[in-house]
């Protein structure tokens, strides 16, 4: 049923069934118009055939005067006149012998008829009533016999010289000869509008088939197309209409793939685009659903962003996002994560997409994790705060003692003043080798620091460490330990660079830690071939949180007793920058009261793998 239906709703066959049905109906339309015509013409034509016959009849029956005579004389009775009738009648020449001939009187009675069936005669025939009454002259009448047949009777009065109607020839003649010529004609035509009806057919299917196979095809390679194939093509038969049709959306084909690429190639150049972003970007439809977004968006946030979310739902605003937006707008999102205890700080920027009649039709969210912006804008803070605070620190010691040797009389004291001039003199110090730590940083940050790097013995320069400070850790009653294998590697370095990240190390690890403690300074060789070295001491540690801001400038865990002792803060982020311009890397390792070790690695002078 369904397949029927299929055909149905096809174009071809609609088509095809239009034209039968439009040739049906303008045959048949022919054919009642013909029918009615040809039975008209065959009964007018019989009609007058007929009337014809009764009139030759009529003119010989009154030609006869002994008809007449039989007729009008009163003195013969009806057998006589029947025989003298009969007579008459088989000297008349009749036309059609399958018609019927009767003779009546003037009272209507048959006196004689051409018909088998005799016992009509001496019966009244009513049909010429009209015209024995004289209403009409002839009378014509279609009827239908005893059998059901049709037949035409003609009733023609006979009139004598003076006008007196004296009888009536009364005329049947049958017409189904005349109907079966009909119905063989109408046959005949039916049978002709059948093989033309036929033939029709064929010629529309062949017709229809000549739009419809190119529609068709047409309709299929839409079909392949929709499913992403354009290398099919319409096969064009024709310079006509269709085969224009088809010449046209081969040529749709052809942009269309080429707008498609073009658009997949855009495509990819954004979606590359948004994987490389920095950013996080989250795009969204005027209603606030999320259509696109990147991987960068769902690191920031923490938590991946899926289409069709709301954007009120992704992004945890205190106010939520009133839409459609109509301006840009800036807001900043703080973040804490459950396993970090330093927040993230992203800073959004909301964008809206407008048509060019200023409909807005989406909003584009960037997502940047400015926490290390932050972060170094805090630093900046603190490094200005710090380094004021450094310098201002002996320069205010400077001023006071200078102060007191000018006005409080001290220069009379040659002892006192001359402490104070120590004092002086060192924080002078202090100064010259902070200004000197922060230029060294300041040079290292804009890469305008040359080394003069070379092969060295990486054992020669830690004991020439250990010959330094050994003496600091007998006053400080430290037990002080070099461990360094025999075949250790030559290093590519800076000797003056590296003398001072040891100078740096140590220095610390003398200072924070108390007597009768051990420091270690021990080195090895790494299956990378780089040279690690470790500087480990028992001393007082570094508490956990303080870790990972300990290469920070100027940070300190404990700043009162750090500037008690002299530092400036820098040690450490001066070895971290020396050792990176080195490519080697640092890290601290401590444990609160237990102590601290620093490692680094530098490069070999020939870099080798160790299996």
């Amino acid at each position: 049923m369904n397949k029927w239906l299929r055909m149905l709703n096809s174009i071809q066959w609609k088509l095809v069934i239009i034209y039968i049905l439009l040739i049906l109906i303008a045959m048949q339309l022919i054919g009642v118009y013909f029918f009615r015509q040809l039975e008209q013409y065959y009964e007018r034509s019989f009609r007058d055939t007929l009337n014809n016959q009764a009139n030759l009849i009529q003119a010989q029956i009154q030609r006869q005067n002994d008809l007449a005579r039989v007729l009008s004389d009163p003195r013969m009775d009806e057998d006589d006149k029947r025989k003298e009738i009969d007579k008459v009648l088989e000297s008349l020449f009749i036309l059609n012998k399958n018609n019927t001939l009767q003779i009546v009187d003037q009272e209507g009675i048959v006196i004689s008829t051409t018909s088998n069936e005799k016992k009509q005669v001496g019966k009244k025939n009513i049909k010429v009533n009209k015209v024995l009454q004289g209403t009409l002259s002839t009378e014509q009448q279609i009827q239908r016999d005893s059998s059901g047949k049709r037949i035409m009777t003609v009733s023609y009065a006979l009139k004598q010289s003076n006008g007196q109607t004296i009888g009536a020839v009364y005329i049947e003649a049958p017409m189904e000869d005349m109907y079966l010529n009909i119905r063989e004609i109408n046959w005949i035509l039916i049978r002709i509008t059948m093989a033309a009806l036929f033939g029709t057919a064929l010629l529309n299917i062949l017709l229809a088939r000549t739009i419809t196979n190119p529609v068709k095809e047409i309709t299929e390679q839409a079909t392949i197309m929709a499913e992403g194939d354009f290398n099919r093509k319409v096969n064009v038969k024709s310079q006509d209409e269709i085969g224009q049709l088809g010449a046209a959306f081969n040529y749709l084909t052809r942009r269309l793939q080429e707008a498609l690429s073009q658009n997949e190639e855009e495509k990819r150049k954004l979606e590359s685009v948004l994987l490389n972003m920095s950013d996080g970007v989250i795009a969204t439809d005027r209603n606030g659903r999320v259509i696109v977004t990147n991987h960068r968006a769902g690191e920031i946030l923490d938590r991946p962003v899926k289409e069709g979310s709301q954007i009120n739902q992704v992004l945890p605003l205190s106010q939520p996002i009133t839409l459609p937006l109509e301006e840009e707008r800036e807001t900043y999102l703080e973040l804490t994560p459950t396993d970090e205890e330093e927040p993230t700080i992203v800073k959004l920027s909301f964008t809206p997409i407008k048509r060019p009649d200023e409909e807005t039709v989406g909003l584009i969210t960037v997502l940047q994790d400015v926490t290390e912006e932050e972060k170094l804008e805090r630093q900046r803070k603190e490094f200005v705060a710090n380094v004021s605070h450094e310098l201002r620190t002996p320069l205010t010691t400077i001023k006071s003692y200078l102060e007191a040797l000018d006005e409080g009389g001290a220069m009379e004291d040659p002892e006192l003043a001359s402490r104070f001039l120590r004092v002086t003199r060192g924080e002078a110090d202090r100064m010259t080798r902070l200004i000197n730590d922060l230029l060294q940083l300041s040079r290292m940050d804009a890469k305008n620091t040359r080394f003069n790097k070379q092969s060295i013995s990486l054992k020669d320069v830690l004991e020439g460490v250990a010959d330094r400070f050994s003496v600091q850790c007998k006053q400080k009653e430290i037990s002080f330990r070099l461990n360094v294998p025999e075949h250790l590697p030559r290093i590519y370095a800076d000797r003056d660079q590296i003398d001072q990240v040891l100078d740096n190390l140590l220095s610390n690890a003398v200072k924070y830690t108390p007597e009768g403690r051990s420091i270690t300074v021990s080195a090895q060789r790494r299956s990378d071939g780089f040279v690690a070295v470790s500087v480990a001491d028992t001393g007082i540690g570094i508490p956990k949180k303080d870790l990972d801001r300990i290469f920070e400038r100027f940070y300190r865990v404990d700043k009162a007793r750090s500037r008690s002792m002299g530092g400036t803060g820098l040690g450490l982020s001066i070895a971290r920058e020396i050792v990176k311009a080195h490519g080697g890397e640092i890290h601290i390792d401590s444990e609160y009261g237990k102590g601290t070790t620093v490692t680094f690695s530098l490069p070999p002078c020939e870099p080798e793998v160790v299996g």
